[in-house]
């Protein structure tokens, strides 16, 4: 634990509870307005089957939200968090990307393993053509690559978020008021008292 975070007073069952609420209350609403236009498009039947459902999704939506609030509060808290939340987007962003950014190498291989595969055990001259072009290719990409600014940039500015522990802190200590905050279980419209 940092030294800062000792002095933050958190109040993590505050802010879990009132995640929940808002989480129930979104999906409450959810289902209350969207009832009618299901019902009107898919039946009786239906949309009784989604109102006997609909209170498991009220209270995963409210444990979600009381999750998100928690995983907040410790990237603000803590350096493993932030660590954390860095490797989620480099590995949300490999996932996208690296088809493209690695297609030489993936060439390369395939071409390779189709060689090895095809029971012709000695390469002819189109298939030394198409390995060295690949060859060639993927080793100029992984140089470009290694060269590549825009990545050691984006390391920086990963390890400039996790060192940041003061910034951090000063953002937990904005929100624990706001987080921390009485939210409602219903919403506005379904709580309103008749005068």
């Amino acid at each position: 634990m940092d030294q800062d975070s000792k002095e933050l007073d958190v109040p993590w069952l505050k802010i879990m509870h009132a995640g929940f609420n808002v989480g129930f209350r979104w999906a409450l609403a959810s289902v209350v307005l969207g009832i009618l236009g299901f019902l009107m498009s898919n039946g009786v039947e239906d949309s009784i089957r989604v109102i006997l459902w609909s209170p498991i999704a009220m209270i995963a939506m409210g444990i979600l939200f009381a999750f998100l609030g928690t995983l907040y509060i410790c990237t603000c808290c803590f350096k493993w968090a932030r660590w954390l939340a860095c490797l989620f987007w480099f590995l949300l962003g490999f996932v996208h990307l690296a088809p493209f950014v690695l297609f030489p190498h993936f060439c390369l291989i395939t071409y390779l393993i189709a060689c090895y595969f095809s029971g012709a055990g000695a390469f002819s001259q189109i298939d030394i053509f198409w390995i060295t072009l690949f060859s060639v290719s993927t080793l100029w990409w992984t140089w470009k690559l290694a060269k590549a600014k825009w990545i050691r940039s984006l390391w920086a500015k990963c390890l400039s978020y996790v060192n940041d522990t003061e910034t951090a802190h000063k953002k937990l200590a904005k929100a624990i008021p706001e987080l921390s905050k009485k939210q409602p279980l219903l919403p506005k419209f379904l709580s309103k008292r008749n005068s």
